[in-house]
Order: structure tokens, then sequence, then C-alpha cells
């Protein structure tokens, strides 16, 4: 006889819950990057040791986002999966091919300044949110 929980077998109780872990986990990991960003050259004057503790817990709390993600997925039905694969592989080639040619505009004398990384990642939000909508409005 399994032993089966009533809100472990509702699937909005169960979406609710996923998501608040996932927001738990995407909030902690934003917050340990600002810290790693921003703490060095505020907070402790470039201390190797300071640093190198904020880098590793900016790389357990991404752990964790990416685990919490995984179980938010896993715990949607299949038209919300379907929804979501399909942003994230719009979002994942936009970002590639963003990535690429955006990396090369420097060297190539098409801008004076260097691209920053975290280009890619507002390009890859963008469109993982434009395609979210897309998406579900079309299976609506």
């Amino acid at each position: 006889m399994t032993n089966t929980h009533p809100d472990d077998t509702d699937i909005s109780t169960r979406t609710v819950k996923n998501t608040k872990q996932l927001a738990l986990w995407t909030g902690l990991w934003l917050l340990s990057l600002a810290i790693v960003s921003f703490g060095p050259s505020t907070l402790w004057d470039y201390h190797k040791v300071i640093s190198v503790c904020t880098v590793i817990t900016n790389l357990v709390m991404g752990y964790k986002m990416i685990v919490a993600n995984k179980q938010h997925l896993l715990g949607l039905d299949e038209l919300q999966q379907r929804i979501q694969l399909e942003a994230m592989a719009m979002s994942l080639g936009v970002s590639m091919v963003f990535g690429a040619i955006f990396g090369l505009l420097e060297p190539i004398k098409l801008i004076s300044f260097t691209p920053n990384p975290s280009s890619i990642l507002f390009v890859m939000g963008i469109t993982y949110l434009i395609m979210i909508f897309i998406t579900s409005r079309r299976y609506a």
C-alpha cells in the first residue's frame, strides 16, 4: 500500500509548491551573483578567500536553482511541459546565435566596446518570456 498525501496528487498544489521553490532558489542565486559581482569592490576589497567563498556559494545556489527548475518542470502537466520546452529551445537557440556573433563584433571592429556576457543573459530571458507568451497563446 502506498501512502500518498492528497496534496501530492493535486497538480495545482504541486505546481504552486514547485514554483515557490524555484522562485526561492532563483532569488538566492541572483542575490549571490550580485554579491560576487559587487562585493569584492565595495565590501571586502578583493580579499581572495572571501571572493572564493562567494563564488562557491553562487555555484551551490545555481545548482539548487537548476534542481528546483527540473522539479518544477517535472511537476507540470504535458501541455505546460510542451510550452516550456518550446520556449527553452528557442531561448537556447537565439542565445547561442546572438552570443556567438556578439562576441565577434569587437574583434571585427564593428563595435568599440567589449561585449558584456550579461547581455546574452538579457537576450535569453527576454526571448524565453516572449516565447512563453506566444506558445501559450498558440495552445490556448
